[in-house]
């Protein structure tokens, strides 16, 4: 039997091209960019969300999945603004 290599995640991180699905199902395109419940999300913005929402479970897209769309434009934009 052969050895199986994995990829670690930080370093399919820095593969350009191609489009996939995050952990919990959100789809990406080419750019990184999310598609978060109808709400684009780009890749340095979902980076910083997924710093935010760390919990008790140790899985921040877990917790982001639990947050209306609405509710996650508000927080990018206060981001935006310096507010957060």
């Amino acid at each position: 039997m052969s050895d199986i290599n994995k990829i670690s995640d930080d370093a399919l991180d820095s593969v350009s091209g191609g489009a996939g699905t995050t952990k919990w199902g959100f789809n990406y395109d080419d750019n990184g960019t999310v598609d978060f419940k109808g709400l684009k999300i780009s890749a340095a913005d979902w980076k910083w969300l997924m710093t935010q929402y760390k919990g008790n479970i140790g899985d921040p897209e877990y917790y982001l999945s639990t947050v209306p769309a609405h509710d996650v434009n508000i927080i990018l934009n206060e981001h935006h603004e310096g507010k957060r």
